[in-house]
């Protein structure tokens, strides 16, 4: 017997994992790690092509010219977008955004001190989750050299549940706000 995760399973469950890291972890870092991974895909959208010809072609010839003293006279060739380079250099790099903002995030902000800001945290977390879900899908459609037995979800489904992802986190911050007036209160007032 084989199971498969259809596309729309292997997205919630995504988003799922996201949420509960967000609640782990806080608004305060995972707002912090959201910024550090749309500035990684920010810079990878318009750049991934110019960083693989950055490290495949211009840095050896620069260590090359460096090394031996003479300047490379072969003239400067460029990658195609499809090159497996430009998925290499692409993955390697959002990896690297990912990892420095995690910890960055672990060193600035503080640890979440009640559960409204736990829960304010699966904000950030499900942001961030979409974002990355939606990232890894248009890099994997386009590349040649990544194939997984897991379907990633396209565009258009992942476009389509974005209404799904909104009334989810009007549900959480609703929930904070109760969280957050309970605590101020005190809770319920004894019985005299």
């Amino acid at each position: 017997m084989t199971w498969q995760l259809t596309p729309l399973q292997f997205f919630l469950i995504a988003i799922l994992a996201f949420g509960i890291v967000g609640f782990q972890r806080g608004w305060r870092r995972e707002v912090v790690s959201l910024a550090f991974t749309l500035t990684g895909i920010l810079f990878l959208t318009f750049g991934s092509q110019g960083l693989a010809e950055f490290v495949y072609i211009h840095l050896p010839r620069a260590l090359s010219t460096l090394t031996t003293g003479i300047p490379g006279i072969q003239p400067a060739t460029s990658i195609p977008p499809d090159d497996p380079r430009v998925a290499i250099a692409a993955a390697i790099t959002f990896l690297l955004f990912i990892i420095l903002g995690f910890l960055v995030s672990n060193r600035v902000a503080q640890k979440p001190a009640g559960t409204s800001e736990k829960l304010f945290g699966v904000i950030p977390g499900i942001i961030g989750g979409y974002a990355i879900m939606t990232f890894l899908s248009k890099a994997l459609t386009n590349s040649s050299l990544l194939r997984f037995d897991v379907y990633t979800p396209d565009q258009r489904l992942i476009g389509s549940y974005l209404l799904v992802i909104f009334i989810i986190i009007v549900v959480v911050v609703v929930l904070a706000l109760i969280s957050a007036s309970v605590k101020k209160s005190g809770g319920a007032s004894p019985k005299k």
